[in-house]
């Protein structure tokens, strides 16, 4: 009889000896292994890099978040402030309007890393919420004491405690409102818009006056605090500009509309 032709890839073939018993379980198992890091690559590179996301993101968009999440987030807090701790605080971060710029930057944060994440699993997106939170409450601890030696909050002795500028309970916290962002909010953010014309006349108007207002209360907001450090040091009024400050935006104004906030000044 004929004998059957070998097939080009067999180890008859290559004039190799068969591969050692359970050798081809193990290849499978490492090929199998590789394939999946693979995926798992491919994956967070298409949701990563290539996932334009649910919410079309533009300034407009993201400039109404921040408004939204600065007026939202201020009022949240200080129901929750006196629920818990009982009586109403004035816990604004800027010195005109019902603005607490934090949130205002944790919604637009928020939105632009979970925005791609949408159609994930609720953990990942709890997950990459809670460290998303907790870095952006550090960064703004570290940023406020390094500036003007101001303290808002400090978390030391607590579980999970990070220098005292974020924990364990507000990063699952963190994670929680991540969740409720991506789940709840964004969809009812993308009906609104759907409403809205960003190239009319007056909505245009708006949000440019819009736009500027908040720019000089926040830039106000930085000299008056820088201003407040000042004065924790002695520092007399010397220039025109500390005396105006002085004058508008005494310790008592800051104070009284700051409530969770103390100043102690550079250094």
């Amino acid at each position: 009889m004929e004998k059957e032709p070998k097939n080009p890839g067999s180890p008859e073939a290559e004039g190799d000896a068969p591969a050692p018993s359970g050798a081809a379980p193990a290849c499978a198992g490492a090929s199998e292994g590789t394939g999946l890091l693979r995926e798992v690559k491919q994956e967070v590179k298409a949701q990563v890099f290539h996932n334009t996301g649910y919410l079309r993101l533009d300034w407009f968009t993201l400039f109404w978040l921040f408004v939204a999440g600065c007026v939202i987030g201020l009022a949240v807090e200080t129901v929750f402030h006196a629920i818990v701790y009982g009586g109403l605080e004035s816990r604004a971060g800027l010195v005109w309007g019902p603005f607490s710029p934090i949130y205002g930057v944790g919604a637009v944060v928020l939105t632009l890393f979970l925005n791609c994440f949408y159609h994930s699993h609720n953990l990942v997106i709890f997950l990459v919420a809670m460290v998303v939170g907790s870095v952006l409450e550090y960064v703004t601890s570290w940023g406020m004491e390094f500036f003007w030696g101001a303290v808002a909050w400090n978390y030391s002795g607590t579980f999970g405690s990070i220098n005292g500028r974020t924990n364990f309970a507000f990063g699952m916290m963190w994670g929680l409102l991540g969740l409720v962002w991506v789940r709840v909010a964004l969809p009812a953010v993308k009906q609104a818009f759907s409403h809205v014309n960003a190239q009319n006349a007056a909505v245009r108007a708006v949000t440019v006056l819009m736009t500027a207002f908040l720019a000089a209360d926040i830039a106000v907001t930085v000299l008056a605090l820088d201003r407040e450090g000042q004065r924790a040091q002695g520092v007399p009024a010397t220039t025109w500009e500390q005396r105006f400050l002085d004058e508008h935006f005494p310790d008592s104004f800051l104070q009284a509309r700051m409530q969770n906030m103390s100043v102690y000044g550079k250094g």
